[in-house]
């Protein structure tokens, strides 16, 4: 493991990436030309709340769809999902008690669990509460439809996060009466998927639903000679309905989810042991049988319709959440009950130049988390430690003007003033104990506007935005001193980021997108651990910050039958004021974050077979403050193979299979930042794979 941080030799080959792939979609001299050149059709997005080109987008936007999300992966991972989006990186810690780690530019790279820095709805229902925490472990990752990205801060519409938004959206209903889908995947390091799914149209109401249980026993070995083996297992068991209707003169949307989970948490080891190619859980985790089970039910509705002259929006969403946590020197009990709803009203009009648009309205969110906290004894409660109540009350006001400067230039301006209320109720007094009982108020208001300019087959935009991210309930509670209450110096993360791009097509056969952005941020909140407490994570705000980099995106059809992608992102993360006891960490890199990515894929397919070559390329990551250690660079290769909807008698089969790390490279999957002991390190798995079959009948088929 590198002590000090290196030049990446990604650069260089980024670079020449980057530059050869518009000549790709040119037969070279010789070759027999590919078909005649037809136009990539315009792809229309949701990520802003109302339906909008994305060639015309002020903003840099992404969308994922089809076979790219689903065909051939094993419905476990999120990565899988989200593989090629640029800008969107994902560590996965192959452990599912800590979930696995998304960023955006940056943003969220300091997750200790679940997703911090970024607004994420699934199927239109938050998964984000709003003290800004996301749990994904409700997502059906093989049911996937459609994922859009909005890289930077979406101030305007969402509020409370600097990275941006993801959307993430499940395959439409069976237009048919109905549809059965069965898959079962099995693979290396006891990986098991077993799902059902069924969905039609049946008087005008169309429906979905799924049931997954997946298994994942993983490959952190248990060298105490007690207990689980490998100590890194995890059961996950989840059901997603969805029902969409005619009501009122619109379109009505209702969403049920569920999840159960119960997973080992192995944790994360020293430089020693992790060259060394050592695989073990951390030996204090498995003695104090550090896990996470966790309980949760979703429901929401949507509507939208007309409202006399204007279009109207109305959302509604209530979550409950039941978790039991020990980590190493503490079990949490934590029970959180959230919710909140939307209504919005939009109004489009004709101008000279062409079509406007204003989007305006207000929304309120709850958040109530029980928390308790407990002596870990060996995985069981010992002696109560902290027993407080948590409140967040949070409400918003919104309004957003799109409107066509010329028949080529147009303009959107935003602005969303955000109101935070917390407050704790300190319930675990004593002689020694005082009453930590207290509130915090925390407020944004943030401006946001982006032009774009028509150029034809391409377009140019630019955008300024200013970002507003709070601290937790956890964050705020987790208080070095072990004092109760929420921790008064903690204050949320500000900034202004400016980004300009340019997107188009190259010939009717390639497609590309190049966004550069500049992001200055104060109080960015950092996480670090104490040596009283390790594997519990506190948080402290550096001065000030500067993000900075570029994504490029692109692809094209080399021919009828052969299709790539590649995106490429490079990011420069500096601390520029931040100081802590004596230590001046000015101008380091922020930790956690690899300046170079590259993701790329090649796909071929003759009728329903296909193959795929997918390649992951990581540059260096810094794992603290002091940059005196990091995670070596990598590259990982996968393949896939199958066949898609082969007709056998009434049924439509489809086999696949994969040969994941073919290269079998030793490599740290996620860094813990600022971890105690110098245990920054998460190893992922050797070379392994899966192979899969989904079964499907639809009903009146021959």
């Amino acid at each position: 493991m590198n002590t000090k941080p290196t030049h990446s030799p990604l650069v260089a080959l980024s670079a020449a990436l980057i530059f050869a792939t518009p000549f790709l979609a040119a037969p070279a001299h010789g070759q027999t030309e590919p078909g005649d050149t037809v136009s990539l059709p315009p792809v229309v997005v949701t990520v802003l709340r109302s339906p909008v080109r994305l060639d015309r987008m002020p903003f840099a936007t992404s969308v994922l769809a089809g076979t790219e999300l689903t065909e051939g992966t094993s419905g476990v991972f999120i990565e899988e999902a989200l593989h090629g989006l640029p800008g969107v990186r994902v560590q996965n810690r192959y452990n599912p008690s800590q979930g696995e780690r998304i960023s955006i530019r940056g943003f969220g790279a300091r997750s200790q669990f679940g997703v911090r820095g970024i607004k994420i709805l699934v199927d239109g229902i938050p998964a984000t509460l709003p003290d800004g925490q996301s749990t994904l472990d409700h997502l059906d990752v093989g049911s996937l439809g459609r994922v859009q990205a909005l890289r930077g801060p979406a101030a305007a519409l969402y509020g409370n996060g600097a990275g941006g938004v993801i959307l993430f959206e499940s395959a439409p209903a069976h237009t048919g009466p109905y549809r059965q889908d069965a898959t079962v995947v099995a693979g290396s390091n006891g990986l098991l998927r077993l799902q059902a799914t069924g969905s039609g149209t049946s008087g005008g109401v169309a429906f979905r639903a799924s049931a997954v249980q997946s298994r994942f026993d993983g490959f952190r070995d248990n060298t105490t000679g007690s207990g689980e083996d490998p100590y890194s297992q995890a059961t996950r068991t989840t059901v997603n309905v969805g029902l969409t209707t005619s009501a009122a003169g619109g379109t009505l949307a209702l969403q049920f989810s569920g999840v159960d989970l119960d997973a080992l948490n192995g944790g994360s080891l020293p430089a020693e042991l992790f060259n060394e190619g050592s695989n073990e859980a951390w030996g204090f985790n498995v003695r104090r049988r550090t896990r996470k089970d966790a309980r949760q039910g979703q429901a929401g509705v949507s509507w939208r319709g007309g409202v006399g002259a204007l279009e109207g929006t109305f959302s509604a969403y209530a979550v409950g959440r039941e978790l039991d946590n020990p980590i190493p020197n503490s079990v949490i009990d934590l029970t959180r009950r959230g919710g909140g709803v939307r209504l919005g009203l939009a109004r489009g009009w004709e101008t000279g130049t062409g079509a406007a648009r204003l989007d305006f309205g207000v929304e309120g969110e709850l958040q109530s988390d029980d928390r308790r906290n407990f002596a870990n004894d060996g995985g069981v409660a010992g002696a109560l430690t902290r027993d407080q109540q948590e409140d967040v009350r949070a409400g918003a006001l919104f309004a957003q003007l799109q409107f066509p400067l010329t028949g080529r230039l147009a303009a959107m301006g935003a602005l969303r003033f955000d109101h935070f209320g917390f407050s704790a109720d300190d319930r675990f007094q004593a002689a020694d104990n005082p009453d930590d009982s207290g509130s915090r108020t925390m407020t944004g208001l943030n401006p946001s506007v982006g032009f774009h300019l028509d150029l034809g087959d391409h377009g140019l935009f630019a955008s300024v935005a200013r970002s507003f991210e709070t601290p937790t309930t956890t964050e705020l509670a987790n208080r070095a001193d072990r004092a109760g209450g929420f921790n008064p110096e903690l204050e949320p993360q500000q900034g202004w980021t400016l980004e300009g791009g340019l997107r188009g097509e190259l010939g009717g056969r390639t497609s590309y997108d190049l966004a550069a952005y500049s992001t200055t941020l104060t109080n960015q909140l950092v996480p670090f651990e104490v040596p009283t407490d390790p594997g519990r994570r506190f948080y402290r705000n550096a001065g000030r910050s500067r993000i900075q980099g570029f994504e490029f995106s692109a692809r094209t059809s080399l021919s009828s039958a052969l299709t790539a992608r590649l995106a490429y992102g490079y990011l420069d993360a500096r601390f520029t004021e931040f100081a802590v006891g004596g230590n001046d960490y000015a101008d380091n890199p922020v930790p956690g974050i690899a300046p170079h990515r590259v993701e790329a894929a090649l796909r071929t397919g003759h009728g329903p077979w296909f193959g795929e070559l997918r390649i992951e390329a990581r540059g260096e990551v810094p794992a603290n403050d002091a940059n005196d250690a990091s995670a070596e660079g990598y590259t990982l290769v996968e393949l896939r193979a199958g066949g898609t909807g082969i007709r056998a008698g009434s049924l439509r089969i489809s086999p696949f299979g994969a040969v994941t790390n073919l290269t079998n490279v030793r490599y740290a999957s996620s860094v813990v930042v600022n971890a105690f002991g110098g245990r920054y390190f998460e190893p992922g798995p050797d070379r392994g794979g899966y192979v899969g079959l989904t079964v499907a009948w639809d009903r009146g088929s021959n």
